[in-house]
């Protein structure tokens, strides 16, 4: 009874379940019956791993755009700050006075408080 067991066992049957790195080299791997059965499969999981490269390549890109932008952002934050500053120190009254006097527009500051005019 035994010898019936072996003769129903083919080399073909043992090689569509294990195969070598020396076989996969050679390309005898995609002629067994497993590959030739799930090509398809195999296919699918082919283009997932594409797919998931490609996205790996896009996020690292998308996270070197971020941090150039974060760093512009964060310049021009500085920038508006200075800007700002600058602005306040020129429109403060001793400043705007000193530039009057400079330009020699002859105007002056009131001493007396401004007049109302009612008209009725």
């Amino acid at each position: 009874m035994n010898q019936n067991n072996n003769s129903d066992f083919t080399p073909e049957q043992d090689d569509s379940k294990h195969f070598t790195i020396k076989e996969l080299l050679r390309g005898n791997v995609v002629a067994t019956q497993f590959f030739k059965k799930n090509w398809q499969y195999i296919l699918f999981l082919v283009v997932l791993a594409l797919i998931y490269i490609n996205n790996h390549f896009e996020v690292e890109s998308l996270m070197k755009e971020h941090l150039q932008l974060t760093e512009e952002l964060k310049e021009l934050k500085y920038e508006a700050i200075t800007t700002s500053s600058e602005l306040m120190k020129k429109s403060r009254q001793s400043e705007v006075v000193q530039k009057v006097q400079e330009n020699n527009l002859g105007l002056e500051v009131l001493t007396t408080p401004p007049k109302t005019v009612v008209v009725e």
